[in-house]
């Protein structure tokens, strides 16, 4: 049913666990699995900004190693979060973006999260994991 994959994660065991279950559908579907971690974009020098993305690389692919997930399956963007995850996400042809949510409830829900925007935005299925 899914044939392409976006995986977003965050450099935690939280996201471990989120491309775990990525990684368990993406083999159900023989899919292809792409993992994206955006860094929110901040009004910090550029130089700044580069240091954040080149020490995220390295954690990110710890979480990913232990699923064999090939290094050009991966990207660490500066951004939008949710904007960063659905251009992936087009660029790659995805139907599927799988991402983690806090559920919230009451004001923090009516402020909106970055899962429910990559929800509304996206022009495919998304599937939200509770965390």
């Amino acid at each position: 049913m899914y044939q392409t994959i976006i995986c977003a994660i965050e450099a935690s065991e939280e996201g471990k666990e989120i491309l775990e279950k990525a990684y368990k559908l993406a083999q159900l579907h023989n899919a292809k699995l792409f993992v994206t971690h955006v860094i929110p974009y901040s009004i910090l020098p550029k130089d700044y900004q580069k240091e954040l993305e080149e020490n995220a690389l390295p954690e990110i692919e710890s979480i990913t190693s232990s699923f064999d997930i090939d290094k050009n399956h991966i990207t660490i963007k500066v951004g939008k979060v949710y904007e960063q995850v659905c251009l992936l996400a087009e660029k790659k042809h995805a139907d599927l973006i799988i991402l983690g949510t806090h559920s919230k409830k009451g004001l923090n829900a009516l402020i909106g999260s970055t899962a429910n925007a990559v929800a509304n935005y996206a022009k495919c299925d998304v599937s939200l994991i509770k965390i």
